[in-house]
């Protein structure tokens, strides 16, 4: 009896220690994914690298925040792994039926190439970074399951991107996102969070897919206004958008002076305002950039414009320390819910020269822009951002460098 007694304390102590073992070696659920996120100076916009596939390859892409996939060039960059699996045809995305399908195809959209381009949908390994609820701190990469597309290549079609990348990053809400398939996979919530670098080099910023930095110091900066459909851009099958309804915009708390019946959708124009990183500066309606231009005129003196910009001013009317300084004009955009997102002069401003600083915005070209506003990169720069489409809700800092830190901490 004694022995059969010890032996059976000998089984349940290696079943216990055998437990424990496989318990510590667990990995943990990823709750929240998170990618680098570098800026290009030559083209104004920003990008990331991404590992995908076995044997691995690594492609650069611009990060979208309103592209419809994760997209690039297969042949380009040897694309031939083993770890791929095809989309099932007849799945969310594809655009053959069933029964005439032999590859499960989608039609991409992007600013940044000429027209829609047709890509092959596929699943396959992507090396991501994670948080988990357990630890606040970024562990190494985990090969995360994800829809991608891979395009051939066709001449001319990626002048618009910059130097050495080879795709997008698409971060918005459509059939084919790279975003939705995270959510689906991992049971996380849909949430994007957009910290944009300022300077170019090795310390980035970040994206976040599924929830938010785990700085404290940040996040509590956070104030929300609804993200809102756009009914008309739905139709045309653009339902990855993002906007927000911007009711006037102020200079130093005085409201401008334009016709705020721009800011209404109406007969020529949808009057949102649309969320956009992939053009480098913010465009306005032409009446609503001229009356930004008075505003800022009656504070400083004018200067010779420095292309691409086409109002400049004399950088000792704004102080000539920082461009955080008193005398620097706040832009406050005023939104709906009643928050308003102040742009500071580092967001509001470029200076070209030490004696000039141009203004950041830009007059949209009447025959080519739909909106009133279109919100650009720079004006996002060390601004945390958040597209939160369980709450329908879009939160923002304003500029974090007034809070002694960036989307770039050292």
């Amino acid at each position: 009896m004694s022995r059969l007694f010890i032996f059976l304390n000998i089984i349940f102590v290696l079943i216990a220690n055998t437990t424990s073992l496989t318990e510590r070696n667990l990995k943990p659920k990823p709750h929240t994914f998170v990618i680098p996120v570098f800026k290009d100076t030559r083209s104004g916009l920003y990008y990331t690298n991404v590992t995908v596939g076995k044997p691995p390859i690594v492609a650069n892409l611009v990060v979208d925040v309103r592209g419809s996939a994760l997209w690039f060039e297969c042949d380009t960059v040897g694309y031939n792994s083993t770890t791929s699996t095809p989309v099932p045809c007849g799945s969310l995305g594809c655009e053959q039926t069933k029964d005439k399908c032999t590859t499960c195809q989608a039609y991409l959209k992007s600013e940044l190439t000429f027209n829609t381009h047709i890509a092959t949908l596929i699943n396959d390994d992507v090396m991501l970074r994670y948080m988990s609820p357990s630890s606040a701190y970024v562990a190494p990469k985990l090969p995360v399951r994800a829809r991608i597309a891979c395009r051939g290549y066709f001449e001319g079609m990626m002048s618009m991107l910059p130097a050495g990348t080879l795709g997008i990053l698409g971060l918005g809400n459509s059939s084919t996102s790279f975003v939705s398939s995270l959510v689906s996979s991992y049971k996380i919530p849909f949430k994007v969070s957009l910290c944009l670098p300022s300077k170019p080099g090795n310390n980035p910023g970040s994206v976040y897919i599924g929830g938010s930095p785990d700085r404290k110091d940040v996040t509590g900066l956070l104030v929300s206004t609804p993200l809102i459909s756009n009914r008309e851009t739905i139709e045309h099958g653009e339902d990855y958008n993002y906007f927000i309804d911007v009711k006037s915009i102020e200079v130093n708390g005085k409201r401008l002076s334009f016709d705020h019946d721009l800011l209404k959708n109406k007969t020529g124009h949808w009057g949102r305002t649309k969320i956009k990183n992939v053009i480098p500066y913010t465009l306005l309606e032409a009446s609503i950039y001229k009356a930004l231009v008075r505003a800022f005129s009656e504070k400083a003196k004018k200067r010779k414009a420095v292309y691409p910009f086409t109002d400049c001013f004399s950088y000792k009317s704004f102080g000539r320390k920082s461009l955080l300084g008193k005398e620097t004009p706040v832009i406050s955009l005023v939104l709906g819910g009643g928050a308003k997102w102040d742009i500071h002069g580092p967001n509001s401003l470029v200076k070209v020269n030490k004696n000039v600083v141009c203004l950041a915005f830009q007059e949209a070209d009447e025959f080519e822009s739909l909106f009133p506003i279109e919100i650009g990169g720079y004006q996002m720069e060390d601004n945390l951002v958040e597209f939160d489409l369980e709450t329908s809700k879009f939160s923002f800092t304003s500029s974090l460098l007034r809070h002694n830190t960036s989307c770039s901490p050292q």
